[in-house]
């Protein structure tokens, strides 16, 4: 798994993939390997390096439902997975998370949201009825090149993500369903602990 999982970080280096930065590696394998999921839901699948991080941590019997937009990195996950020869508990579901989301049963717990940046809130909005009390949801590139924090001049061209992005962080931290911290570390982390409805 070592073995495969550096080539994807060569690979995704050399085609400018997109894949989880070093400091969110590490608080996403902690995360997971304290929580050991069951019923994995990942939305932003790219070329699935995130994805094996998460089966390596996970429970042994652990079910992952990933959904990637692009189908041609929806297909490379999937060969990805079959050499990993996780094909057995991996699903890759290829297509808009927006429109998958709502037909998904669940119950999941455990959520890394690391897709479309502007869509974090609805995508949360659209999970939170399939989350199980004390699930954990993991977002990445939470604060955006440092823009979402302090008073930095935001480019016009990103303001809408950064603007959604903050919504997405005032909801998970002020919101009584939820406990979140946020790391600073890389591009942002914020780790939600879902305590149920009860606490609404």
């Amino acid at each position: 798994m070592n073995e495969l999982l550096q080539r994807l970080e060569v690979y995704a280096v050399q085609n400018h993939v997109p894949i989880i930065g070093k400091d969110s590696v590490r608080l996403l394998t902690d995360a997971v390997m304290a929580k050991k999921p069951r019923a994995v839901l990942e939305i932003g699948t790219a070329i699935a390096y995130s994805t094996l991080l998460i089966a390596a941590n996970a429970a042994e019997d652990a079910k992952i439902t990933t959904i990637e937009l692009d189908p041609a990195r929806a297909e490379m996950a999937r060969k990805v997975i079959n050499q990993a020869s996780r094909q057995s508990s991996i699903e890759v579901v290829e297509g808009d998370a927006a429109q998958i989301l709502p037909e998904l049963t669940g119950p999941f717990d455990l959520v890394f949201i690391d897709a479309a940046k502007g869509q974090y809130l609805k995508y949360l909005l659209q999970v939170i009825d399939k989350l199980l009390p004390g699930a954990v949801i993991i977002a990445d590139n939470i604060l955006f090149r440092g823009m979402v924090k302090g008073g930095a001049v935001v480019p016009r061209r990103y303001r809408t993500i950064v603007t959604r992005l903050r919504a997405y962080l005032d909801f998970v931290t002020t919101d009584l369903r939820f406990d979140t911290i946020v790391h600073e570390t890389g591009d942002g982390v914020a780790v939600t602990y879902y305590r149920g409805e009860n606490n609404h």
